[in-house]
């Protein structure tokens, strides 16, 4: 069993491959112990490697340990309406530790550092996550928002896109990404108005698709073998819509470098109420008092990685003042109807001044 004492052990372990990086203007130092967590994770945070070592850098440690298995003592975080439990946490001694029940990567979290271990070769999303928790962390010390949506950009102008569970956010940004846009953000957007623009700025993440969304995009669906295609499109397309089965696309790959653009000036939130089974396709200018109405839909927090707070605490309101002085300075589109992907340019465009 792993004891905190043996978690601690861990994650002092010699660390000879380094990986610096600066996301934005957020310096982060990677160390592991794991040559291919390293070559992996080079290839992954490419765009955003540097050889410069800044003194006030967070550091992430990732010690890879196939062999780690079954902590005691930790609690459950419970989920809304009875879904599939996730992690569970134990304070630690200055740091919390969070387990992922699934795969059963053990982290650390404290201010200006994270640790894991476990294998984190065969889950290299939870520890490009851990990284990513850093940058954030960074970010909203400086008093931006956390949204809950994606995000695109047009020479720098940009559009978060938002809605219900399942609207198609990530679908609909790689949608726009295929007719020309840079891609900001898929499911995160730190933002904050300055005093002559809106700054927003993305997760250096790669999109997580499911299956639905590569087989209805005209350039990823080439990803899926035409076994697979058959098999896709030969299911309901309520079931399609519903399959999660998530897969990462790199986006500078399957385009050019440059392709993701992690900073922007947003000039408007588009909230995505369509339906499968709507008709046509409405997009309205909401007033700042109906936009804040829809806040819940775009309000997101840190969960149990937020360490300022207990990890079983209600969750904080959102704080609407703050959302009332964002909504205030860009615009915000509602979209009604039936989903169609494609078309959100016609609706985006003028928005970004394209």
């Amino acid at each position: 069993m792993i004891t905190e004492d043996t978690a601690a052990a861990l994650a002092r372990a010699q660390m000879p491959h380094v990986l610096i990086l600066r996301v934005v203007d957020v310096p982060i130092v990677v160390q592991t112990n794991e040559l291919r967590m390293w070559s992996a994770l080079r290839l992954y945070y490419d765009p955003w490697v540097t050889n410069e070592t800044p003194a006030d850098a967070a550091v992430v440690r990732l010690v890879h340990d196939g062999s780690v298995t079954g902590p005691d003592g930790f609690i459950d975080v419970v989920r809304a309406a009875g879904r599939k439990v996730k992690e569970a946490v134990r304070e630690g001694d200055g740091e919390r530790l969070i387990l992922k029940r699934t795969t059963g990567v053990l982290m650390g979290v404290r201010a200006g550092h994270a640790w894991a271990t476990g294998d984190l070769v065969a889950n290299l999303n939870q520890a490009v996550n851990l990284v990513n928790h850093c940058y954030a962390r960074a970010v909203l010390a400086r008093g931006h928002l956390l949204l809950h949506a994606s995000a695109v950009s047009w020479n720098g102008r940009a559009a978060a896109l938002a809605g219900p569970p399942g609207a198609g956010k990530s679908t609909a940004a790689l949608h726009l990404v295929e007719a020309g846009y840079r891609f900001l953000s898929n499911d995160r957007v730190l933002a904050k108005p300055l005093e002559d623009r809106v700054e927003a700025l993305g997760y250096p993440k790669q999109p997580r698709v499911n299956p639905g969304t590569l087989l209805s995009h005209p350039r990823l669906r080439h990803r899926l073998s035409p076994q697979e295609r058959r098999a896709l499109e030969a299911m309901p397309p309520a079931e399609l819509w519903d399959l999660e089965r998530k897969s990462d696309v790199d986006l500078n790959a399957v385009y050019v470098k440059g392709t993701m653009e992690l900073r922007g000036d947003l000039k408007a939130l588009v909230l995505l109420r369509w339906t499968r089974d709507g008709i046509g396709l409405d997009a309205r200018r909401l007033t700042l008092a109906r936009a804040l109405a829809a806040v819940p839909l775009v309000h997101k927090d840190l969960g149990v990685f937020d360490i300022d707070r207990p990890f079983d605490a209600p969750p904080v309101p959102p704080d609407l003042a703050a959302y009332a002085r964002l909504l205030a300075r860009i615009a915000v589109i509602e979209v009604r109807g039936r989903v169609q992907p494609a078309a959100l340019a016609d609706v985006v465009g003028p928005l970004v001044g394209r």
